[in-house]
């Protein structure tokens, strides 16, 4: 047993140095650092070496949109189990089946397109508060105001949190994020985790109607055949909703409005034609998140696409890269908000597609159809 544990260890230590050393030097330096740069690369990566290996990290690299979705859709062969740093906070993306089947199961039933789309006034309530800056003042810094703020009112309001503590959960969120980026080993975020066993007790004795209390619904209402949510999974998906929400809102935003600032056409295309704003937030899922990847491990020796793929090695899916395939995407280099199909893979795919969603969607559209209502423009303030 000793024996066992021991492997266990190095084993996570192997996997976090790994992800350190990527996440630090290897992507920019191969990749390049503009957009432009990155695109050229993975077109490059996938006619010339789709699937390649890499000795030095004993991992394979996976750029073409059929593999990547095969690598996340079979999880009997690529597991998500220890695909995050040790220690890191996280629920549904440290299990495979059948126990992440158990806590997904639970966990839906506070993310129902019924419950989502309950939150719509809240929603746009919140949108509209930070607008009036904007309309009484005759200008608003929608970056730095908007994108950075929006998204922690939001899940601040679906979560149930109190409003004093913003500011806390803002700079929470940028810590997980650096660990998560860094690959930081065993990290100390004991403040984190007692304040949300602070709230979740308080919400015990007396639940509202967010999101918090509709997980311990959920906890409660298991059936005979669950496994119900124990608290500190509550705890853990509490954290990824606040992290995960925070980084994937302001980035997106950040890049709209840049991007209408750069090109008006596409501002005034929006405001002629609301109806185009579902496309739009599926363009930008598509196109502004281009670093993004998921790690997997093989359980077994497989063959993938002609490579022999070992056990215990480590698979790189790169989602951005699958997001910009041409035999998938026509012309991906272009952003068109008219694009039809657009089968991203932004949010996974299988079983671990992202429980959070439709929340991210709604969130981003709301805020698109606020903007082009109330304002002839966006430019950059120079």
């Amino acid at each position: 047993m000793a024996q066992i544990t021991h492997e266990k260890v190095c084993r996570h230590i192997i996997v976090e140095e790994l992800q350190k050393e990527i996440c630090r030097s290897n992507f920019v330096s191969e990749s390049g650092s503009s957009a432009e740069e990155r695109l050229a690369w993975y077109h490059h990566m996938q006619k010339t070496q789709p699937i390649r290996y890499r000795p030095e990290h004993n991992m394979w690299d996976v750029f073409r949109y059929k593999d990547v979705e095969q690598v996340l859709l079979d999880y009997d062969t690529f597991s998500i189990d220890r695909s995050l740093p040790e220690g890191f906070q996280a629920a549904l993306g440290k299990c495979d089946p059948p126990k992440h089947r158990q806590l997904r199961s639970l966990v839906s039933k506070a993310f129902t397109p019924r419950r989502i789309e309950q939150l719509r006034p809240r929603l746009v309530r919140i949108v509209d508060e930070l607008l009036e800056q904007a309309s009484a003042s005759g200008k608003m810094n929608l970056i730095s105001v908007l994108a950075r703020l929006l998204p922690i009112h939001v899940i601040s309001e679906t979560l149930g949190l109190s409003p004093q503590d913003r500011e806390r959960l803002h700079q929470w969120s940028s810590q997980l994020l650096h660990q998560l980026m860094m690959g930081v080993c065993h990290p100390d975020n004991t403040e984190i985790l007692d304040y949300f066993s602070g709230l979740l007790n308080e919400l015990e004795r007396d639940p509202c109607d967010d999101i918090m209390s509709g997980l311990l619904a959920a906890e409660e209402a298991a059936q005979d055949n669950e496994t119900p949510l124990t608290r500190t999974e509550i705890i853990y998906i509490c954290i990824d909703l606040m992290t995960g929400g925070n980084v994937i809102i302001t980035g997106l935003l950040s890049s709209a409005f840049k991007r209408f600032s750069q090109h008006p056409e596409i501002y005034q295309a929006l405001r002629a034609d609301p109806s185009l704003i579902p496309g739009t937030v599926e363009e930008m899922l598509r196109y502004d998140l281009s670093a993004s990847s998921m790690w997997r491990t093989a359980r077994h020796d497989t063959v993938l696409d002609g490579h022999q793929i070992r056990a215990g090695q480590y698979v790189l899916a790169w989602i951005a890269a699958a997001n910009f395939d041409e035999a998938y995407f026509p012309h991906p280099e272009r952003f068109d908000i008219r694009r039809s199909p657009n089968l991203h893979l932004t949010f996974g795919h299988g079983v671990h597609f992202c429980v959070g969603h439709a929340l991210v969607r709604l969130e981003v559209r709301i805020v698109l159809e606020r903007i082009v209502a109330r304002f002839s423009e966006i430019r950059l303030d120079l």
